[in-house]
C-alpha cells in the first residue's frame, strides 16, 4: 500500500513536468488510473474485486490529482516578469 502512495506521489511531479496544466492533471491521473485497471485485469485475468485494491486506488487516484494540481496551478500563478527597459534604441 506504501508504494502505491508513494508511486502517487512521484507521479504528481510527473504531471508537474510533463502535463503543466492544472485542468488536466485529473484527466491524466484517472486515465493513468484506468491503463493500470486494464493491466491488471488481463495479468490476473479477473476483474479486481478486493475492496482494499478499490480502497487503495481511490486514495492513490485523490493524492496524484490533487497534488499534481497544486504543483501545477503553482508554476501558472507565478509573475511574468515584464522589464521596463527599452528593447532597442533608435
Amino acid at each position: 500500500m506504501m508504494s502505491f502512495v508513494l508511486n502517487a506521489l512521484t507521479c504528481a511531479l510527473g504531471l508537474l513536468y510533463f502535463i503543466r496544466r492544472g485542468k488536466q492533471c485529473l484527466d491524466f491521473t484517472v486515465t493513468v488510473h484506468f491503463f493500470h485497471l486494464l493491466g491488471c485485469w488481463l495479468y490476473s485475468s479477473r476483474f479486481p474485486s478486493a475492496l482494499t485494491w478499490w480502497l487503495v486506488q481511490a486514495v492513490c487516484i485523490a493524492l496524484m490529482a490533487v497534488i499534481g494540481e497544486y504543483l501545477c496551478m503553482r508554476t501558472e500563478l507565478k509573475e511574468i516578469p515584464l522589464s521596463s527597459a527599452p528593447k532597442s534604441n533608435v
